[in-house]
């Protein structure tokens, strides 16, 4: 009887154990197409939000990681050229030397203790682990794969020694990928915003932007002022300049006014010698000072080209108020043309608020 006891006990650990295995490989094997799905999303993804929602959100939800960022290095993939007005939670920016200062070698790095971070990666106050994959493109570093987790255990001290990075690195192979794709795309579409002569946006820019801004105003009330002006007696550079100067005094224009005004505020050429401006509204008299700062500009470059007689700007702003109603878009840019012309018409150099 203990003979058979022993057997039947023998047989229950053994089947305790396959069922064990049989678990474990099931549970890898979910795992393994979670992590296909992961890679499919980064391949997938047109733009950086995409990768956010996407990808990073499959990743920590799948594998149970308590915190998971993207960081990209700015000086190769500067997304802020493209769209300087996006926030990302889960996405950083950094310039090379960061990567360069912590990547001592070409592989990622483990770790449960902050000192060994920078403090660039010092991203998760309740981190207890972290695993972090540099991302290479042709042997440079274009950014990182930094995961963290609370536990202390998740990524040890020995886990280089028991586990495998390979999983970690294709990963990052594929945002690299991914990364090189969309900013390549975004670079292509923003280059059919710009305007060659000036570097500003062109009317396919104005369309764009001025589409965001309305729809801003109809769904938070979000004020706005669009401004179109030409320059006044531009004509007399190109006949005593020639009309190389006159492409180069449109340049300096185009460059001035990038630098007088925020980041956030979209400049363009509409054709000619004619611009557009569209500016968040904070304050009264705005539309004035903003006049005031296009004509200084136009003052310094005329004395600069020894002109006879002063550039100007006559302008036409249509102030988009809080309180005021949708107004489509065609029709705005009509409003702002109507109020150029009474400009030139009544006063030149002036501008004209509807």
């Amino acid at each position: 009887m203990s003979r058979l006891n022993t057997i039947l006990k023998e047989n229950s650990e053994l089947k305790n154990e396959l069922e064990g295995i049989i678990g474990l490989i099931r549970e890898n094997e979910v795992k393994h197409q979670g992590f296909k799905i992961v890679e499919y999303a980064f391949l997938m993804s047109r733009k950086l939000s995409d990768i956010e929602e996407r990808p990073l959100s499959y990743l920590k939800e799948i594998f149970s990681l308590d915190k998971i960022y993207l960081c990209i290095n700015k000086d190769i993939f500067n997304f802020e050229d493209f769209d300087n007005t996006q926030e990302y939670q889960h996405i950083k920016f950094y310039n090379t030397n960061v990567f360069k200062y912590f990547f001592l070698k070409k592989r990622p790095y483990i770790g449960s203790n902050k000192v060994n971070l920078i403090s660039e990666f010092d991203l998760y106050p309740e981190m207890g682990s972290y695993l972090i994959s540099p991302i290479f493109e042709n042997d440079k570093l274009v950014g990182s794969l930094n995961i963290y987790s609370k536990s202390t255990d998740r990524f040890s001290d020995d886990f280089s020694g028991t586990v495998s990075f390979d999983f970690i690195k294709e990963l990052s192979f594929k945002a690299g990928i991914s990364l090189r794709k969309i900013y390549d795309s975004e670079f292509i579409r923003m280059k059919s915003k710009i305007d060659d002569l000036t570097g500003c946006y062109n009317k396919n820019g104005l369309y764009e932007n001025l589409e965001i801004f309305l729809n801003r105003h109809r769904r938070y009330a979000q004020p706005f002022f669009f401004i179109m002006f030409d320059l006044d007696n531009f004509k007399i550079v190109n006949d005593t300049l020639g009309h190389l100067v006159g492409d180069e005094f449109l340049r300096r224009v185009g460059k001035g006014l990038k630098e007088k005004f925020r980041k956030s505020d979209i400049i363009g050429r509409f054709g000619g010698d004619e611009f557009f401006m569209l500016i968040p509204k904070k304050g009264a008299d705005e539309a004035k000072i903003i006049h005031s700062k296009v004509t200084d500009l136009l003052e310094d470059l005329s004395n600069e080209f020894d002109l006879e007689k002063l550039v100007t700007a006559s302008a036409g702003c249509v102030e988009m108020g809080a309180e005021k109603e949708p107004i489509p878009l065609v029709d705005l840019i009509k409003l702002a043309d109507d109020m150029l012309y009474k400009s030139k018409k009544e006063s030149k150099g002036s501008i004209s608020i509807a």
